[in-house]
């Protein structure tokens, strides 16, 4: 598969990230500068580098500060009582109609890890994963273990995520924010949230954040392949991410294929 073959990309940005303090209390969380860009700005730049020039932006805090950033927006109206996963479903047409690249609004990505995101091989759900991870753990954590999930695979296909690790034997990688999923990969996820809601109720589906989503997938029988990332992005939870990300970038200089 060529970078070419996925033109599209739902970026999921709809919530405040209450821990990033006052520099949130009037902007959405992507659109906190990370050394003078928003964390945004970073994203689509290497979408574009990587032909994906369609990008769906899911909103909720503070919607209006994103219509500049992209014709096509989506409000979750409840994006303060609901998950990820609740705003995943609102771009449901644009799922099941072409390969899409999901984002996390919250990080910011290189051009490279994009790209290998993008032109690993075809598969219905393809998740990348950062093997290089610990190192940017390290900067941000005292106690890596104290945020870091379990990410397990065997012969390429993921087989456990999203538990409290115990030791970082458990941890083969972290996840990115990042998945490439075909229609028939959005049909897997949308069959196994209706039968969330069968079973639990629509407050079930609320809940579920993007790893237990995947986990029940896997427990359910479907292959999601993992993609082999060597670092190149960031994850901006706090404050105090933001000042370490930027002290590493200022290190390395500012390019758009970073690695930290």
């Amino acid at each position: 598969m060529s970078a070419s073959e996925i033109r599209q990309a739902v970026v999921l940005a709809a919530g405040r990230g209450s821990r990033m303090e006052a520099l949130t209390a009037d902007r959405p969380k992507c659109l906190v500068s990370l050394a003078g860009q928003p964390l945004l700005g970073w994203t689509l730049r290497s979408l574009r580098a990587n032909g994906i020039e369609r990008v769906l932006i899911v909103t909720g805090w503070q919607s209006e500060g994103l219509a500049p950033w992209s014709p096509d927006l989506r409000f979750n109206p409840r994006w303060q009582e609901s998950n990820m996963v609740r705003s995943l479903q609102l771009a449901a047409d644009w799922l099941e109609r072409a390969p899409t690249l999901v984002v996390y609004g919250d990080g910011a990505y290189s051009t490279a890890a994009i790209r290998r995101a993008v032109t690993a091989d075809p598969a219905p759900l393809s998740l990348p994963v950062d093997h290089l991870w610990l190192a940017l753990w390290q900067r941000r954590f005292a106690d890596p273990l104290a945020d870091a999930e379990v990410l397990q695979s065997h012969e390429g296909v993921l087989t456990r995520i999203g538990f409290r690790a115990a030791s970082l034997n458990e941890i083969q990688g972290q996840y990115m924010g990042l998945l490439r999923t075909s229609p028939t990969g959005w049909r897997w996820i949308a069959s196994c949230l209706g039968q969330l809601a069968a079973d639990q109720g629509a407050a079930a589906v609320d809940r579920l954040d993007m790893t237990s989503l995947l986990q029940r997938l896997v427990e359910a029988g479907r292959q999601i392949r993992c993609v082999e990332v060597a670092g190149g992005w960031v994850e901006i939870d706090s404050p105090h991410d933001l000042a370490v990300v930027e002290a590493a970038l200022s290190e390395t200089g500012y390019s758009h294929d970073f690695r930290i």
